[in-house]
């Protein structure tokens, strides 16, 4: 048997084994919910969606809700942070809304559906400490954001109209 067979299987279990014990490439960045380690910020970071959320419910009839899609909903707020760092890279709420109509000579169902991915007005490299802390009040969405002093609802007027 040639040599270097002999040794393949030697050398493919010494780099399994190699590749077991080292450890594991830590992400560069991580979803807000798993910062600083895997959901630490479920609890906080599900109040501020929540709060976010229900601020856009009680803005969206005399703002954004009067345009072509009267029946808006915010459906997930998501944020990117730089896990070496713990600064945001970016946050984004999205939006969902749509009209159904009935075709009057078929009788089939006409839907116009439609989502907006809406960028949160936020200074590259935030702190999370810091972004927690600006939307800690009670109107998260109308509260500015650290490095731009814009509020998320003013983010959300440019991108829905």
């Amino acid at each position: 048997m040639n040599p270097i067979l002999r040794v393949l299987p030697t050398l493919a279990l010494a780099l399994l084994l190699a590749a077991a014990v080292a450890p594991a490439r830590a992400a560069a960045f991580v979803d807000l919910i798993d910062f600083p380690t895997d959901e630490a910020n479920w609890d906080r970071f599900y109040d501020l969606q929540d709060r976010l959320i229900a601020d856009f419910d009680e803005i969206c009839p005399d703002t954004y809700c009067e345009g072509e899609y009267s029946n808006l909903i915010a459906l997930q707020f998501r944020c990117s942070v730089r896990a070496a760092s713990g600064t945001l890279q970016g946050c984004v709420l999205v939006v969902g809304g749509g009209n159904l109509d009935v075709d009057p000579s078929s009788g089939a169902l006409l839907d116009d559906n439609r989502t907006w991915a809406c960028a949160a007005p936020l200074a590259l490299d935030t702190p999370v400490e810091v972004f927690h802390a600006a939307l800690a009040g009670p109107r998260p969405l109308l509260a500015p954001l650290p490095g731009s002093g814009r509020s998320i609802h003013e983010a959300l007027s440019d991108c829905l109209h």
